[in-house]
Parts: structure tokens; sequence; C-alpha cells
């Protein structure tokens, strides 16, 4: 009983966080806050009592919704010359959260999740028709090749190796090129809906896709000296690392933590820097590019076939110290490849090497600072080398 009476809180308060938006949007809508609270609760309790007494309520309950949206509609188009129909379709969805919430577990994610996700894309109206009508052509090619390469081509490919040395699977290739270009896709959506100019958000959506090429931009164009944009890029890189890690082998989750810590911590040290920065609020146009194209998606999985290739090669060879030295080498200008590649090997293996590569990157990061403004890399170096300190203090705590 006292898990019931929890849903019913929870699916009141699901049913506000969508309803308080459709209220303060649309004045003269037929469903506001407390009709979406009823609406997610209506889905709970249709769900509980079809299981509570073998009658199944939910299409009874289901229909009576649809008839309330489309008589809302009609009325909203035929009368009043309106147009659009987000807001019955968010009161149908939020009857089915409602539903999702009586069948689910505690901590209740899915439904928790979808609530949430419906009323960003509710609030973010004005940004997502701006960015659907600035979207270029070259954006829609790209999607639709990397749809192509994620949802296509990967679940034809072999799941066994294809070499004589049994190391080239295309399947794990195929995998890891499809986590690194979506998670760039992901963030690069994000800061084109955003459309934002201030330079910490900024920071730390482009250094998710690459914190090399945010050192580069900002020591480049920013002419007076300021910190705390390179501290943010460079630990979105570490929290990259981590992203990637887990989603290549989610057993990682808790063995990686340590990244994640530094990254927080990271932001949080990157926050703290803004403030007491005059220049806290100045606005930059950050460039960032589409992340995916033919050529270059053609282009990376040939080196990331010779990296995955030649990075198992020297671990059976030379083992860890061998692995090590690749880490170093290659993570000065790049995390992606080799974060996935070493998800695969061992735990421990795995912490230590993407520990190399993390420090590597980031003196990676202060080397195209020290080259575009060694002012700039004066005042930011000891930062950086705080990160790395981090990464190394939570890496021995968390062992």
């Amino acid at each position: 009983m006292e898990e019931i009476l929890l849903k019913v809180a929870i699916s009141l308060a699901l049913g506000a966080i969508i309803g308080i938006e459709r209220e303060k949007r649309m004045k003269e809508s037929f469903a506001g806050f407390r009709t979406f609270m009823l609406a997610c609760l209506l889905g709970f309790i249709s769900s509980y009592i079809s299981n509570l007494l073998s009658l199944n309520l939910l299409p009874l309950s289901l229909f009576f919704i649809g008839v309330l949206a489309a008589i809302n509609f009609y009325r909203k188009v035929i009368y009043k010359r309106g147009k659009g129909i987000t807001t019955e379709i968010a009161f149908i969805l939020t009857f089915l959260i409602g539903v999702i919430l009586y069948y689910e577990s505690y901590p209740f994610i899915l439904s928790t999740a979808l609530a949430l996700l419906l009323t960003l894309i509710l609030v973010l109206k004005e940004s997502l028709h701006d960015f659907a009508h600035k979207v270029t052509k070259t954006e829609i090619v790209d999607f639709v090749i990397f749809g192509l390469v994620a949802f296509v081509v990967y679940p034809i490919l072999p799941g066994s190796s294809i070499d004589p040395f049994g190391l080239l699977n295309l399947k794990f290739i195929w995998k890891a090129v499809v986590a690194i270009f979506g998670l760039s896709f992901f963030v690069y959506s994000i800061f084109r809906i955003l459309k934002t100019k201030g330079i910490f958000l900024s920071s730390i959506l482009g250094g998710l896709i690459s914190s090399i090429y945010m050192s580069n931009f900002f020591s480049a164009k920013l002419k007076k000296p300021l910190i705390y944009p390179y501290v943010a890029s460079t630990s979105s890189m570490i929290l990259r690392v981590f992203l990637l890690s887990i989603i290549i082998n989610p057993t990682l989750t808790f063995s990686n933590l340590s990244f994640l810590l530094t990254a927080i911590f990271g932001y949080l040290t990157s926050y703290l820097l803004s403030q007491k920065n005059e220049r806290r609020n100045e606005k930059i146009r950050v460039e960032i590019k589409s992340p995916v194209s033919f050529k270059f998606l053609a282009f990376y999985i040939t080196i990331f076939t010779l990296l995955f290739f030649l990075a198992n090669i020297i671990s059976k060879n030379f083992g860890l110290l061998g692995s090590k030295m690749i880490a170093l080498i290659v993570g000065l200008i790049d995390t992606s490849s080799l974060t996935t590649i070493f998800s695969t090997f061992p735990g421990e293996n795995c912490k230590i090497l993407l520990l190399f590569l993390t420090s590597s990157n980031i003196l990676g990061n202060s080397l195209f600072i020290l080259k575009n403004n060694k002012k700039t890399f004066r005042k930011v170096f000891k930062y950086l080398l705080l990160l790395i300190l981090l990464n190394v203090f939570f890496f021995l705590i968390t062992s």
C-alpha cells in the first residue's frame, strides 16, 4: 500500500511538471496544471483497477482521453482558426506516463525520464522550431549517414574476428565508431538548439566533442587570458572518456567512477573561476561544425581500424607498459578512439590506461594553448595540472 500511495504522489507530481509548462505557455488551453495532473493520475488508477479487478479499463480510459484531445483540437482549429496539436499529444502522453508508472518499480526511472523529456521538448518549443528552420542540407545528410551507419550497417556485420590474428572484429569497430560519433552528434545538436554564445556553456559542450579544438579555438580567439573555459572544456573531455567507456562496457561504471568525480570537480572549479571573473558574461560565437560527414567517417573508420589493430598487437607483445606508451602518444591529440579500445581490456588495466590517456590529453591541450598564447598558458597551466592531480587522487581512492 505504501508503494501505491508513493506512486499516486509521483503521478500527480509528474503531471504537474508538464501541466505547469502548458498553463504558463497556453493561457487558453483546455488542459493546464490540474488537468495534466489528473490525466497522469487517471493513467495510473486505470492500470491499478484493471490489475486489481481483472477488468481491462485502459482502452476505455485511453479512448476518453483521446476524445477530450480530439474535441479540443476540433474546437481550436475550426472555431478559433488555431493550429498545432502539441498540447493534445502531450495530454495523451501524460496519461500513458501514468500507465508506465504503475508497472514500474522503484526508482521509476522510465516514467520520470519520459515526463522530464516531454517537459523539456515543450519548453524548448521556439528553439526547436528555429533549429528546424535553420538546419542545413549538409546537416540533414550527415544525420542520414549516421543513421545508416548505426541502424543499417552495424546490425548486419559479423560478430567474429575476420583476420588471421583474431583481432579485427568489425562489429566492435562499428560499435565504437557509432558510440564516438553518436555522442558527438548528440552534443552538437544540443549546441545548435540552444544557440549558446556564452563562453562557459560553449566550453562545456564543445569539450564534449573535442577539448583540443576548444583549447585551440579559445587561445586563438580570446585576446585577454581567461582560465575557466579551458578548465571546463578539459573537464568535459574527462567526462566524455567516462561516458564512452561505459557505453562500450557498462560493467566499468563503478570502476571508472573516478573520471566522473574529476569532471565534476573540474566543472565546479571552472564555475567558481567564472564567477570571480568580471568578463564572465562575455559572448563569443563558437564555431563548431557537424562532427559527421561521409568523407570524415570513412577516413576515421580506416584510422580507427589501424589503431585498434596496433593497440591490440602492442598489448599482446609489450603488455601494459606498451599500452601506456601508446596512450601517452595518441592521447596528446585524441582520447575517443583509445577509450573505446581500452574499454575492452581487463577492468583495472582499463582504468590505468584511461588515467594515462586523459593526463596526456590535458598536456596536449596545454601545448595548443602555449602555441597560441604564452600569457594564457602561464595562467591556465597550473589549473590543468590540478586536473591531472585530481585525476590521480580519485583514481587512488576508488581503486
